[in-house]
């Protein structure tokens, strides 16, 4: 798994370019309302308008030659740092096939174990179904797994019993649940139609990453946002993954990076870096740490440190 350090530095050199996102861009559509007394009048302001246009372009261009570089070294930075783990991904309905296609992809180049995938519907996400859930969960949970009393909601008691269900001792590396717990759990949810997935895909894993898209605000991320919690307090290893809307104050990764919580929380997942974020921050967990990344004001950095020897 020897590479240059070169590889290590070219990409670093790529997550600087700029992300800009042409904010003046409204200037013109009010510009009838605009006198053109002013200084320069209306022609000053269809001329600002120009160069923030074409300021934009040149962002935008810097922006894909970025992503074409680290998609090309990505997998050579990856490449075997997960061999032997098995990895789960769980996607939300509104998460964009492309993020979670290329996520699944860089998982593959580190050479992880496909533990499945698991797509929450959005079933699962209405408030009014949140009974229901309560009631499947109580009575399919595992052996030896407890649901919180203090915490009577959707997403954490599903958290915890799917945790229960999917993950692995992180000590012992021996399932959590049997087999027959794991199928009747999973079956009950899918069912319902609280859950997606191929019969015979899923497996005990160490690590669950939950790939999501722009999201929204209310009980949808009060939510995932519990779930996501009670998976990493179960066994850990837990990473959240969304477009850069979810780093908002009122949405999933936001609220988990305000919580304090040891979920480790990637933004921008359309972003190459990002993608690249994901797979590193899995590799993190599973090394006992964790981290908030992507492009938002509220991440750490862009991505994880890198392997020692990419």
């Amino acid at each position: 798994m020897a590479k240059s350090k070169s590889v290590a530095a070219f990409v670093v050199a790529g997550l600087g370019l700029g992300t800009a996102l042409g904010v003046a861009l409204g200037v013109f559509a009010i510009s009838p309302t605009v006198s053109a007394g002013g200084a320069g009048g209306e022609s000053s302001i269809r001329e600002e308008h120009r160069r923030a246009l074409q300021e934009n372009q040149i962002y935008q261009n810097q922006n894909g030659a970025s992503d074409s570089v680290i998609n090309e070294l990505s997998p050579k930075i990856v490449d075997g740092s997960l061999a032997q783990r098995p990895v789960l991904v769980l996607t939300t309905a509104e998460a964009v096939d492309g993020d979670v296609d290329a996520v699944k992809n860089l998982l593959r180049a580190a050479d992880a174990q496909e533990a499945g995938s698991i797509r929450l519907t959005e079933d699962f996400f209405r408030q009014e179904n949140s009974d229901k859930i309560l009631s499947l969960v109580s009575s399919t949970l595992p052996a030896g797994a407890q649901l919180s009393t203090d915490s009577r909601d959707a997403g954490t008691h599903a958290g915890e019993a799917l945790g229960a269900g999917l993950f692995m001792d992180p000590k012992t590396t021996e399932p959590l649940a049997t087999s027959k717990e794991r199928a009747t759990l999973l079956q009950a949810l899918r069912e319902a139609g609280y859950i997606d997935y191929e019969d015979e895909t899923i497996l005990p894993a160490q690590a669950i990453v939950i790939v999501t898209g722009r999201g929204s605000d209310g009980y949808y991320t009060d939510t995932l946002a519990k779930l996501a919690t009670q998976l990493e307090d179960t066994a850990g290893s837990t990473v959240v993954a969304g477009r850069v809307e979810q780093a908002g104050e009122e949405r999933v990764i936001g609220k988990l990076r305000a919580g304090g919580t040891k979920v480790s929380t990637v933004d921008s997942i359309d972003r190459a870096s990002s993608r690249l974020a994901t797979v590193l921050a899995v590799k993190e967990q599973l090394d006992g740490s964790s981290g908030a990344y992507g492009s938002a004001p509220s991440a750490n950095s862009a991505t994880p440190a890198f392997p020692k020897d990419a």
